[in-house]
């Protein structure tokens, strides 16, 4: 599997002044309309609509478009899911005593905690694409660094 490409902000050694405006032009093209819309889905739950709105007005301006609504909304769901999870297993403990066929009472771990496992996994694979790990956040601070260099730079020549 090739490498997946980056956007030309973060693109790192050299090109040409045209290959560097074609990409930033199709890169803008692609990216559709600027803003997100601050009101979740209505099939979220309660909860996701918090984290869904919780989301969206944490990241930078600029950094969502409307395109990423379906990302935010899966992240904003697998959190709700996740809760419900932690709040079922608050209540009924990690393992729980069943009865089996032949009568016998056995212990075993919640279910909850699988359907945890799972919902955790979607929420990593889908936080990354939005940048909510410390990795993705660092690729995107790498955007300002130069406009802040700049202003770095011109103070120390000063």
């Amino acid at each position: 599997m090739g490498r997946v490409p980056k956007p030309i902000a973060l693109k790192e050694g050299a090109l040409t002044k045209e290959e560097k405006e074609r990409r930033e032009n199709g890169e803008k093209l692609l990216q559709g309309d600027s803003t997100i819309n601050l009101n979740p889905p209505s099939h979220l739950c309660a909860i996701g609509k918090r984290y869904y709105k919780e989301i969206v007005t944490a990241m930078p301006e600029g950094v969502l478009n409307s395109t990423d609504s379906y990302t935010v909304t899966i992240v904003a769901d697998a959190l709700a899911k996740m809760q419900r999870c932690i709040t079922i297993l608050n209540k009924d403990g990690l393992i729980v005593e069943y009865t089996n066929k032949a009568g016998a009472t056995n212990a075993d771990a919640h279910k909850a905690i699988g359907i945890y496992q799972k919902y955790s996994q979607i929420f990593n694979t889908f936080a990354t694409k939005l940048g909510l790990s410390p990795a993705d956040r660092a690729k995107l601070a790498m955007l300002n660094v130069t406009e802040e260099d700049d202003e770095i730079l011109k103070l120390f020549n000063s």
